[in-house]
């Protein structure tokens, strides 16, 4: 598990807007200090601190 800090919400996705995307910063490990995109099912606000299962798979952009 790796802690990550979300930075910002993106936007919401799935079929029923279920997921939301958020960029998070990786606080520990090998990739400290990264910032990455993830899909997120539980509701998030700014500055929260998440754990990661792993950190090196990112989710695509959100489409418009």
């Amino acid at each position: 598990m790796v802690s990550a800090q979300v930075v910002k919400i993106i936007g919401r996705t799935g079929i029923y807007g279920e997921v939301i995307q958020v960029m998070c910063k990786i606080l520990e490990g090998e990739n400290k200090g990264r910032v990455i995109r993830r899909n997120i099912r539980s509701p998030v606000q700014e500055n929260d601190i998440i754990d990661l299962r792993e950190a090196e798979r990112e989710a695509r952009p959100l489409t418009r």
